[in-house]
């Protein structure tokens, strides 16, 4: 089935009857198809598709966000000829549809989103060439274990360690691109997420050897280091999300440029 691209929504077992029955999107926008992404770690086949739910065989936890995405997109690829690339979204948005589709059949760029890291994200493909970078500690992963240590011993997360094991997997590189959120990726760019991932068997706990640290423990933060070794720079659009805790005013100029609010429905996510 040839498509246009597809919205895809990560989610997780826990948020199927909340945060995904609930999302304000139809099947579909002028061929760009809805598809919702669950991982189930038993699962028989690799991966199953129902109605709009796409089951990818892999741990259904926070930490391998990275894996779920490069499978979701490696499946896609099988069921879907896609002609431009993926909408890559989270499940606690709620989406302004005239500017979803304003953005859907507007040009775009390779690695598209919002930065909340002004003058932190590279732009410029010459940069790329000779990457230079700083490591940094970042216990973001740490601070969310820590309120849900049962997550690190769940069968179905798949993980069983303690947050002591996790501390040494916490250096990565210091470059930001996109938040993830909601950001793009085309045909190309998805295409290196998955041949990336293949090379390191979807292994998040890889220790690469270029950088002497974890980059795919954090997800965006992951397909941030893939997108810029392989010399793909990033563009920054500030209209792909913004935050709001309270009632939508569609009166706010920010919501009318919008492509989506990001509500951050249950904020433990």
């Amino acid at each position: 089935m040839e498509v246009e691209g597809v919205i895809l929504i990560l989610s997780c077992k826990k948020h199927r009857y909340g945060r995904l029955k609930n999302i304000n999107l139809k099947h579909q926008y002028v061929g760009w198809k809805v598809i919702k992404v669950i991982g189930e770690l038993f699962l028989k086949n690799e991966y199953e598709l129902v109605d709009d739910i796409l089951f990818v065989k892999c741990e259904d936890s926070y930490l391998h966000l990275l894996k779920k995405l490069a499978l979701s997109l490696k499946y896609l690829y099988k069921i879907f000829i896609i002609k431009q690339g993926v909408l890559r979204c989270g499940d606690d948005l709620i989406f302004n549809e005239e500017n979803l589709i304003k953005f859907l059949e507007s040009p775009k760029y390779d690695f598209y989103g919002r930065s909340e890291c002004q003058g932190k994200y590279i732009t410029d493909e010459k940069l790329l060439e000779n990457l230079k970078f700083n490591i940094i500690y970042d216990d973001f992963m740490l601070k969310y274990y820590y309120m849900h240590k049962n997550e690190l011993i769940d069968k179905e997360h798949g993980i069983n360690m303690r947050l002591e094991d996790l501390i040494k997997y916490l250096i990565r590189p210091d470059l930001y691109g996109p938040v993830g959120i909601i950001y793009y990726i085309s045909n190309k760019s998805c295409n290196i997420i998955i041949n990336t991932m293949e090379e390191i068997n979807y292994n998040i706990f890889h220790l690469d050897e270029y950088s002497k640290s974890y980059p795919y423990l954090i997800e965006d933060g992951g397909a941030t280091y893939i997108m810029y070794r392989n010399k793909i720079p990033y563009t920054d659009n500030q209209n792909f999300f913004i935050e709001s805790y309270n009632k939508i005013d569609e009166n706010d100029e920010r919501y009318k440029n919008t492509i989506s609010i990001h509500t951050n429905f249950e904020k433990d996510k």
